[in-house]
């Protein structure tokens, strides 16, 4: 009797062991990690993300949410609270208005999710840490490289601006005239506003020329206004007339070092997106590592001079980047497959652990029943 529950606890066991073997086990624990986006509907926007899936794929333990704002300030904040109930390891987080998010990412830190802040700031700058470009200095470049371009005595400027209430839209500004302010030849004649997009400066810039053609540059606060811009300027014949300065710098058909070699703008302000770097500092504040309040990316200008160079490094880095993808792709494949294998074995050898147990226990029975029989 002893023995048939000690084989039966055996059998029971190995059945265990069978099922558990089949569950996918790790060594690390997992961290969780949840983007806030502003918009995805811009190739700027979605390189952050590809690059923030890219640096999360070369760590299996992460696990990254997205959630895209749309441009929608509501939307986000309900995201953000989102985010925040699900109880993630660390938030980043993109603002599309400053002012507005500010409250629900004070709850986070107040509940112990530490924020990390991206491309724009919050408005009273209560966060973990910031990682973007010294936007104020995006502005100086800008008007650096149109007082260093020229030779007239009179320089007349129409400056688009971003979305209101944005902090890169307003620290542009601000860089922008602590310098052509300096310059009594410099003069912004007027200032648009935008949300980003082309189409939404397009009727107000032909307005503008419409009453005063004589501009010698147009400053955009990203490529796409400049571009949009310069399309405006193009179908009323004033493209030659007028040179466009804009800010991003992606490589790419559509991107501004593209609009710089085809002589659409005359010069882009390089505004990393900083997704990997993002990744990499989320994970420095979990791991309690010492990280600067405000971690700023490099940015320098992009004309005639080095479109070419800045191109031919982007197209490298991105041919590299389809390769690590194609290679982790491939090291994912193998991986599943092992994985598979693996759990194949440890079935195959549960299943011979049971048949061999209850091989002992049939002959363990047969000899109990002759003696049985014999007795």
């Amino acid at each position: 009797m002893i023995f048939r529950k000690y084989v039966l606890s055996v059998c029971i066991t190995l059945v265990i062991l069978l099922f558990s073997a089949c569950v996918e086990q790790t060594s690390e624990n997992k961290i969780r990690i949840g983007f806030s986006q502003a918009m995805t509907n811009d190739d700027w926007r979605r390189s952050m993300n590809n690059a923030m899936l890219l640096q999360t794929s070369l760590h299996p333990n992460i696990e990254l949410t997205i959630r895209d704002g749309n441009y929608e300030v509501e939307k986000q904040i309900e995201q953000v609270e989102g985010l925040i109930a699900d109880s993630l390891d660390i938030i980043i987080v993109s603002p599309i208005q400053s002012k507005p998010i500010t409250p629900v990412v004070e709850k986070a830190l107040n509940l112990g999710i530490p924020v990390l802040v991206v491309d724009r700031k919050t408005e009273n700058q209560k966060y973990t840490a910031y990682l973007g470009a010294d936007n104020i200095e995006v502005g100086r470049n800008a008007a650096k490289e149109i007082i260093a371009s020229n030779t007239k005595d009179s320089i007349r400027i129409i400056e688009i601006k971003g979305l209101l209430g944005s902090s890169p839209a307003e620290e542009r500004s601000i860089g922008f005239h602590q310098t052509i302010d300096q310059y009594p030849m410099t003069k912004a004649v007027a200032s648009i506003e935008g949300d980003w997009e082309k189409e939404s400066i397009q009727q107000k810039f032909k307005t503008l020329l419409e009453e005063n053609p004589n501009v010698d540059y147009v400053f955009a606060h990203n490529d796409r206004m400049a571009v949009g811009a310069w399309e405006v300027a193009r179908n009323m014949g004033l493209e030659h007339q007028i040179d466009f300065i804009g800010v991003d710098g992606l490589s790419g058909p559509n991107g501004g070092i593209q609009a710089v070699k085809d002589n659409i703008l005359k010069a882009t302000v390089l505004y990393p997106t900083g997704g990997d770097e993002a990744i990499k500092l989320a994970l420095k504040i979990l791991n309690k590592e010492l990280v600067p309040k405000n971690n700023i990316l490099s940015t320098t200008i992009i004309n005639e001079v080095n479109a070419d160079i800045m191109k031919n490094q982007f197209d490298r880095i991105n041919e590299q980047q389809n390769n690590i993808e194609q290679q982790l792709f491939a090291l994912g494949d193998l991986e599943d497959r092992y994985s598979a294998q693996s759990n194949l074995l440890k079935i195959v050898m549960a299943l011979l652990a049971i048949i061999l147990a209850l091989a002992l226990y049939s002959i363990y029975s047969i000899f109990a029943i002759r003696k049985k029989i014999d007795s």
